[in-house]
C-alpha cells in the first residue's frame, strides 16, 4: 500500500477536482474505446488452439534427447539443439516445459529461447493450463509471457497469481491486469515501480501501453494525488505508459513539483506520451528547463 501524507490543500483539491470532472464527463467504456484508437493497440481476434500439435512418441523422445544438448558446454551443440527444437514447432512445448528447473544448474534460458520462438497468443490458453506447476522459474516465465499477450481471457490467471508468495510472479500478474485496464494488482506494481524499477522498467514499457486509456490512468492519478513524493514518482512511471494526452492538465501539477524525483518522472511521462524516449539522467538545472518546456506544450 502507498503511504500518504497531505500536501497543501490547493494542490490536492485541484487535482481531485480535475479527476472528478473527467470521470463525470466521459463514460469509462467510451473513453476506453477512444483512447485505444489514439494510443493503445487495437486488438485483433486470435484463434486459440484447444490442444498442442501432436508429436509421435519417437519424435517426442528425440526432442527430449535434443534438449539435453543444452547441458553441453560447447556453444555449437547448444545452437544445433535450438535449431532442431524450434524446427519442430509448437508441438515441442509440452515436451520441454517440464524440463524447466529451479535448481542452480539448469538450462532454463535455452528452453525459454525455444518457447519464445514457437509459442504465440494462440497458445495462451494452453500455456495457462501449466500455471500450477511447482517450478517458480517456470511460473515467472509463464506470467511474464502471458502479460505480453494482452489477452482478456487471462485475467483470471493473473488474479490468481497475485495471491502467490513469489513477488516477481505477482508483479508480472499485476502488469498483465493493468494492460487489460484492471487495477487489482495496482499496489503491487506501484511498489515495484518505486523499489525495483531498474528490474521491471523494460517489461513495463512493453506490457502497459496496450492498456493506455484515461480509464486506466485515472485510478493512479487518484492514488498519488496526496501521496509522498516517492509514491508519486512510482505512479508517474506507470502513467507514462497508461495516460493519454487529454489528461495533460493533471500532469502539470507534477511538472511544477519542488521534489526533483517527481519533476523528473513527470518530464519523462510527458516525453513518452508525446513519442519521445524517457531520460535516465537529468540534472536539477535540466529538470527545471525541461519542465518549463513541457508546461508550455501540454
Amino acid at each position: 500500500m502507498l503511504h500518504t501524507e497531505l500536501n497543501p490543500r490547493g494542490l490536492a483539491g485541484v487535482l481531485l477536482a480535475t479527476i472528478a470532472t473527467l470521470a463525470l464527463t466521459s463514460a469509462p467504456v467510451e473513453a476506453q474505446s477512444k483512447d485505444a484508437k489514439r494510443g493503445g493497440k487495437q486488438s485483433t481476434k486470435i484463434t486459440k488452439l484447444a490442444k498442442w500439435p501432436a508429436l509421435k512418441k519417437a519424435a517426442s523422445d528425440r526432442a527430449r534427447a535434443t534438449a539435453k544438448q543444452f547441458k553441453k558446454p560447447q556453444e555449437k551443440l547448444q545452437v544445433e539443439a535450438n535449431h532442431k527444437l524450434v524446427a519442430i514447432g509448437a508441438g515441442v512445448a509440452p515436451v520441454i516445459i517440464p524440463l524447466v528447473s529451479d535448481r542452480a544448474e539448469n538450462t532454463n534460458e535455452q528452453l525459454f529461447a525455444v518457447l519464445d520462438a514457437v509459442v504465440d497468443k494462440s497458445h495462451a490458453s494452453l500455456l495457462a493450463r501449466e500455471a500450477k506447476r511447482p517450478s517458480v522459474e517456470w511460473r515467472r516465465y509463464l506470467l511474464r509471457k502471458l502479460a505480453g499477450f494482452h489477452d482478456a481471457d487471462m485475467a483470471a490467471v493473473f488474479k490468481s497469481a497475485l495471491k502467490g508468495k513469489d513477488p516477481d510472479i505477482a508483479i508480472y500478474a499485476g502488469l498483465g491486469l493493468l494492460s487489460l485496464g484492471k487495477h487489482d494488482g495496482l499496489d503491487i506494481v506501484l511498489l515495484a515501480a518505486k523499489q525495483r524499477w531498474a528490474e521491471f522498467a523494460e517489461i513495463t514499457s512493453k506490457v502497459l501501453p496496450a492498456g493506455r486509456s484515461s480509464a486506466s490512468a485515472l485510478p493512479i492519478f487518484e492514488k498519488i494525488a496526496s501521496a509522498r513524493p516517492t509514491d508519486q514518482m512510482a505512479g508517474l512511471r506507470l502513467l507514462r505508459y497508461l495516460m493519454v494526452k487529454d489528461q495533460g492538465m493533471m500532469l502539470r501539477t507534477y511538472l511544477k513539483s519542488s521534489a526533483f524525483a517527481v519533476k523528473k518522472e513527470a518530464i519523462n511521462t510527458a516525453r513518452v506520451i508525446n513519442g519521445e524516449k524517457p531520460l535516465d539522467k537529468l540534472s536539477s538545472f535540466q529538470a527545471i528547463e525541461q519542465a518549463q518546456k513541457w508546461l508550455l506544450k501540454i
